[in-house]
């Protein structure tokens, strides 16, 4: 990966760290949002199925508790980049 794809999968990672965080009332609020802004952006195209599947994702108990497990037991890698 390049450099500008290393910061993207960085601000991602961090993105999905907080959300994880968030109560779920509040996590849901934000999808809500999400939502939203999709809807406006889209015009009346109807939403991509990958947006649907991470729409089920975000409501998914299990799958947030697996990420929040993941996301736990890689707290300790470190982000900076490491020589080959």
């Amino acid at each position: 990966m390049n450099r500008i794809e290393d910061t993207i999968m960085q601000s991602i990672d961090e993105l999905a760290r907080a959300i994880t965080q968030l109560e779920p009332s509040d996590q849901e609020a934000l999808l809500d949002k999400v939502v939203q802004l999709n809807v406006q952006k889209a015009g009346d195209n109807g939403s991509d199925s990958r947006f649907q599947v991470m729409q089920e994702a975000m409501k998914d108990e299990l799958f947030l508790a697996d990420l929040r497990e993941v996301m736990e037991d890689f707290s300790h890698v470190d982000a900076e980049e490491t020589p080959a």
